[in-house]
């Protein structure tokens, strides 16, 4: 049997000598504030105000990837909603009542409508919304102006930026509004960018945008003279899924996952059944230890280097290895190590828990179901839609299968309105007819005696 520390790639270990499974009992990659005091551009010399740092280390977005991309659930379930969420694409199309029931006429025949979405490809614009959507619960459309004059302007481009590397300028103190948006590659590195490396693009009022816009380019008469900037030819058009208290940058739902421990303990499964096979080996103890754990031995230790910092954490270990392999230690369950919270609560910052555990073969399967039954839930996917579940008796049937993928598109029906507010503020400045209507029609499944390929269409060809 290997007797060396297996240290897996979320920073858990596992202890072969003492068969001791180490572990964090939370994740600290989330601001607990909503937003951070911003970061000043000095390259542009006080130009602007700074920009609000998106997480702890402005790098929330580049985490947030890292970590569902280690995640097959949650990879998956992300596929998933944005592959429901796209339907049919976007089409224009009127809106025709009959009854009770409502339908939808693709509109076809208007070749400025037509060259525009085809100009700016547009479901392709469609699949980067919905992946910064899904993953962010924000995206960042930029809309581009030609250089007519006000009366006579149109807007030509539709941009998708990546969310990732955007982020808003500090809202102005007097209005409340954020006025700029950046965007860098560098951003979510540890690099500073140059003022050659930020793109500056102003911003649209989220609250009404294309009311904005009409002033701004001088169409709408308003008493504050300095909204009217004719010379600004690109904005961003803000388009976000809200959260309660978040000014700036919203939570997406499944992010709980993350600071509850549900994703670090999902992917460690994997990894220790593996280490457990290599290894022929039943764990004895559980250590958890708490998310800042090595970070306190860092900073009184004045611990700088990443190679330092991997050998303290070996050496560590080490101790707890060798304190659960001593004779006076077997079979103890201890808390070995306590701090308190400013109100006087104690927080355990090392627990140490005895496991009765022996290999059968099916180790931690109602562990996985447990865990994919979560994630699913906190990303709003129905397990049986996106794979087989773990387990007997979790299968369904046609009947219900279909059910589901209708109440899936109905939920996707917020998301699908905000993706689309952009096009609709193109239509207002570019004096489209005023009953074209833009949609994102969704596949219904039906049953093959009335449709031998199984779907049919909310349009009318």
């Amino acid at each position: 049997m290997n007797k060396d520390v297996h240290i897996f790639q979320n920073g858990t270990a596992w202890l072969p000598q003492s068969a001791a499974l180490i572990t964090f009992t939370n994740s600290k990659t989330f601001l607990e504030e909503p937003d951070a005091d911003p970061i000043p551009i000095t390259t542009y010399k006080n130009k602007y105000r700074g920009y609000v740092p998106w997480g702890e280390n402005n790098d929330l977005p580049q985490a947030v990837m890292e970590k569902c991309g280690k995640s097959p659930i949650i990879s998956s379930n992300h596929a998933f909603n944005i592959f429901v969420g796209y339907g049919e694409g976007i089409v224009p199309a009127r809106i025709i009542n009959k009854g009770d029931e409502r339908t939808f006429e693709i509109v076809d025949d208007n070749e400025e409508i037509n060259e525009f979405l085809e100009n700016n490809d547009i479901n392709g614009y469609l699949l980067e919304q919905l992946n910064d959507v899904n993953y962010f619960n924000i995206t960042f459309p930029e809309i581009i102006l030609n250089q007519e004059t006000p009366s006579k302007r149109k807007v030509v481009e539709l941009n998708h930026k990546e969310a990732a590397f955007s982020r808003w300028e500090e809202a102005n103190e007097n209005t409340g509004i954020i006025e700029n948006c950046f965007y860098s590659a560098k951003f979510g590195t540890d690099k500073v960018p140059e003022k050659k490396e930020i793109d500056v693009t102003a911003v649209l009022n989220s609250k009404n945008p294309v009311l904005d816009l009409k002033r701004k380019i001088g169409r709408e008469k308003y008493p504050d003279l300095k909204t009217k900037d004719d010379k600004v030819y690109r904005y961003i058009v803000p388009v976000s899924i809200p959260t309660p208290g978040r000014v700036y940058y919203p939570k997406a739902p499944y992010y709980t996952l993350f600071e509850s421990g549900w994703y670090d303990y999902a992917i460690t499964i994997p990894e220790f059944k593996k280490a457990l096979m290599t290894n022929q080996a039943t764990i004895k103890y559980i250590v958890y230890l708490s998310a800042d754990y090595f970070e306190v031995i860092f900073a009184e230790e004045g611990i700088i280097k990443d190679a330092d910092k991997k050998a303290r954490i070996k050496k560590e270990y080490k101790s707890i290895n060798d304190y659960l392999t001593g004779a006076k230690n077997a079979g103890k369950a201890v808390i070995s190590k306590i701090k308190y919270t400013p109100d006087g609560k104690e927080i355990a910052s090392m627990k140490i828990e005895v496991v009765d555990s022996k290999i059968k073969g099916g180790e931690y399967i109602e562990d996985s179901e447990e865990v994919t039954s979560i994630m699913c839930y906190a990303q709003s996917v129905h397990p049986s839609l996106v794979g087989s579940v773990p387990g007997k008796g979790k299968n369904i049937n046609g009947t219900e299968a279909r059910e589901l993928f209708l109440i899936k598109h109905a939920m996707m029906k917020p998301v699908r309105d905000r993706i689309l507010k952009p096009l609709y503020l193109v239509k207002a400045i570019n004096n489209w007819p005023k009953d074209i209507h833009f949609i994102i029609p969704g596949i219904r499944l039906t049953t093959l005696d009335k449709n031998k390929n199984g779907v049919e269409s909310e349009i009318e060809e």
